[in-house]
């Protein structure tokens, strides 16, 4: 396995990452926004000083990361559906198949992008980071990979 196509299919994920929190940004602005809207008509301000600040925000930040994820695994299904890979990958002239010769259907290819965002989200961006240095350095296949039986392969 070269370095170069090390560097490519880390280069995907991040890309992938990078073109998703575009599109989730959005999502989540819309979501705050209508969040702040709504908080002005009940009455109960979203304040950092009251009794249900920290329940709020938490509800929140969950609320964030779930659309993060939705947003994510329904690009990937768009891609999926359209070029038969994400938009990096496809670019990147790399391909994900199975390793345990079952044919690689939409739900495991989302399984295995839904592991990747929840390993990311839960991580606080640390997986991407440890599972390239790792992948890079010594060669170990990421956790995704290895769970939902699949790998990255140059076309």
């Amino acid at each position: 396995m070269n370095f170069g196509f090390k560097y490519r299919r880390l280069g995907a994920f991040m890309i992938d990452l990078a073109i998703v929190r575009m599109f989730a940004q959005v999502g989540i602005n819309i979501y705050l926004g209508v969040i702040a809207y709504l908080g002005q008509g009940t009455g109960m301000p979203l304040s950092l000083n009251g009794t249900w600040a920290l329940p709020m925000l938490l509800l929140l930040m969950v609320t964030v990361m779930m659309v993060f994820i939705g947003i994510y695994i329904g690009y990937h299904w768009i891609c999926y559906r359209l070029v038969g890979n994400s938009l990096s990958r496809y670019f990147l002239r790399l391909q994900v198949v199975s390793t345990d010769g079952k044919p690689l259907s939409v739900s495991r290819y989302l399984k295995r992008e839904f592991d990747k965002a929840l390993l990311c989200l839960a991580t606080v961006g640390i997986y991407p980071l440890y599972s390239g240095a790792q992948f890079i350095s010594f060669g170990y296949m990421p956790w995704h990979d290895k769970r939902n039986k699949t790998k990255v392969i140059q076309l």
